[in-house]
Order: structure tokens, then C-alpha cells, then sequence
């Protein structure tokens, strides 16, 4: 009898491998570990919006013999401690760390950086909305598009959120990190702005289908590996700040080069 493989260490040693659709499978699986024991290949799918084949051909570059060998993978690996990330388990965390960088950067859609380029053309007030760490990473945020002479209101508490709810016009946009997609703040913000204004709605999430996405109008992605240290998030948003510093570089370029 063939022994059943530790999710974990076949995750390590063949993550790599993975393309940016299987990844998107992995952080599904890790953020519902004891769900996904129970899924069939058609219901796992159907969670991560691909196909059978594409859940398939993951669980093969995973090194499992197929789907059955997979989900006992998981039915006999003890979830591992959240604090504990598969990317600390590596050899060399710095390549990783780089290498999340560097996907987010390529796969951040041209047209939308420069759709949102020409909205910023408008002299729109942008609305920053954010939790935790995603609040502290837009401080930063707030200082580049204040910088560069925006009109830019961070909204750090609920007093800000109601004032900007009720002021927010349509030429302005609401701006939102939400690395989890899931914050119930944050999506309640988002539908009454939807219906108080045409507002535009810009997100930055992880790298998984989550209702922040769907909510908005222009979505960037980004891959990172998840990090939870005393129960805190301690995930870098260093990925959600490169995309917004390269569409600001390249406006200030575009400014500079003009004068």
C-alpha cells in the first residue's frame, strides 16, 4: 500500500511548479482546509471557478496520483499552524517573497492601470479604504497620491466612511486594499457608494475570486504568502503598493517629461 503524501511537504517541494490559476487553487485550499477534505473534484471547481481538469492537473503538479490521492492528502495531514506558512518552510524565503512581487507586477492589466490613469485626469477626490493592515499599508498610499497633489481622504475610522458616503460624487473613487475580499465593512461601504453615486469602485485583493472583486469596477490582484504571527495578519502588502507606485511613477514621469 502506496503511503499517503503530507499535503505540506508535497506543496513545498512542487509549489514552483504551479501556474497563476493553481495557485489561486492552493490559497483556496489553505483558507478552507477542513471544507475542502469533503469536496468532490467537480465541487472544488466550482469554488475556485475553473474546470475539472484544470483541479486535475493541480493535483498532479502537486505530485498526487490524482484527485482520491489528493483529498486523503488532506483528510491525513493535520492543518498545519497558521503561523507557520508553507513559504517559511522553504529553504530560501526571499525567493519566494521576490517572486510573488514580481508575478503581481507582470499580471497587473495594462489597461486597467491606465483606466485608472485617466480617471485620476478628472481631479477626482479618492476615498482610501482599508482595515488593519491594509489601513496602515494605504498611509503610505495616501502620502504618494497627496504628494503628487491629489485630493486624498483616508478613511481610518467610522466617522469618515459615513461622511464620505453621504459626500462622494460621481467623478470620485473609492479606493480599497482588502487583501482577504471578505471584510464586511468594507463591502457594506462599497454597496452604499454603488448606491449614492456612480462613483468609480478600485480594489486590490489577493489573488482568489472574493466578493471585493465582484463588487468593484477596476480589480488588481496580487499573490502573496500568507502570514499570521500571534494572531496577527502579518501578510506583506508590499505587491498592492508596487502596482499603485508604478501607475503614479509613470505619471509623474508623463508630467516631468511634458513640462
Amino acid at each position: 500500500m502506496t503511503e499517503t503524501k503530507n499535503f505540506y511537504s508535497a506543496a513545498n517541494q512542487n509549489f514552483p511548479q504551479l501556474n497563476e490559476s493553481e495557485r489561486r487553487i492552493f490559497q483556496y485550499v489553505l483558507k478552507n482546509f477542513e471544507e475542502a477534505k469533503h469536496y468532490s473534484i467537480r465541487q472544488l471547481a466550482k469554488k475556485c471557478y475553473v474546470s475539472s481538469a484544470t483541479i486535475f492537473r493541480f493535483t498532479k503538479k502537486l505530485g498526487f496520483e490524482g484527485y482520491s490521492d489528493f483529498v486523503d492528502s488532506l483528510s491525513n495531514t493535520p492543518e498545519a499552524p497558521q503561523e507557520i506558512p508553507h513559504s517559511i518552510k522553504q529553504k530560501d524565503y526571499r525567493e519566494e517573497y521576490l517572486k510573488n512581487i514580481m508575478e503581481s507586477v507582470r499580471v497587473a492589466d495594462q489597461e486597467r492601470m491606465e483606466k485608472f490613469n485617466q480617471l485620476l485626469d478628472n481631479d477626482p477626490v479618492i476615498y482610501l479604504i482599508g482595515e488593519e493592515l491594509d489601513l496602515q499599508a494605504l498611509r503610505y498610499v495616501d502620502w504618494l497620491f497627496t504628494a503628487q497633489g491629489f485630493r486624498s481622504v483616508l478613511l481610518a475610522d467610522k466617522a469618515a466612511i459615513r461622511n464620505a458616503v453621504h459626500n462622494i460624487n460621481d467623478n470620485d473613487i473609492l479606493f480599497a486594499f482588502a487583501y482577504t475580499g471578505d471584510s464586511s465593512a468594507i463591502i457594506e461601504t462599497i454597496e452604499l457608494v454603488k448606491q449614492s453615486s456612480q462613483a468609480t469602485i478600485v480594489s486590490f485583493t489577493r489573488a482568489v475570486t472574493n466578493v471585493v472583486q465582484n463588487l468593484c469596477d477596476i480589480d488588481f490582484y496580487i499573490f502573496t504568502d500568507e502570514i499570521i504571527y500571534d494572531s496577527l495578519d502579518m501578510t506583506s502588502r508590499i505587491s498592492m503598493i508596487a502596482i499603485v507606485e508604478l501607475i503614479l511613477y509613470k505619471r509623474l514621469k508623463r508630467a516631468t517629461t511634458s513640462e
